[in-house]
């Protein structure tokens, strides 16, 4: 029955002690700072998903056009695809083998507890 009061006097001491603390002017400059970032952010806002899509471009790649993060994606590509095709062909023309493919998760690992001795 006692602890039904207690959020009330809990209150009230917080409320007491925030009183009691000194408080802390802002200094202009950085109202003005806060209030022209709003300003920002609505305006952003109000551009929409085109908006959007070109500050998500500029993050990419800031000051370039589009077609140049598109066209450097697409060469390293196309290089990774030369790479990945001609590489292994080589070393299987030189051991006139057949490529032969292992995955190490086929077989359970294999390790000794006491290989130092």
């Amino acid at each position: 029955m006692g602890n039904a009061n207690l959020p009330n006097e809990d209150g009230a001491w917080v409320t007491a002690v925030l009183k009691d603390l000194p408080t802390v002017p802002v200094p202009a400059a950085l109202q003005q700072n806060i209030l022209v970032s709003f300003d920002a952010v609505t305006v952003r806002r109000r551009e929409g998903l085109g908006g959007a899509l070109r500050r998500f471009t500029g993050s990419l790649w800031p000051g370039v056009p589009v077609w140049r993060p598109a066209a450097a994606l697409g060469f390293s590509l196309v290089i990774g695809v030369v790479a990945g095709t001609l590489v292994p062909l080589e070393s299987a023309m030189a051991d006139n083998a057949e490529p032969s493919v292992s995955i190490a998760l086929d077989a359970p690992p294999s390790f000794d507890l006491d290989e130092n001795s």
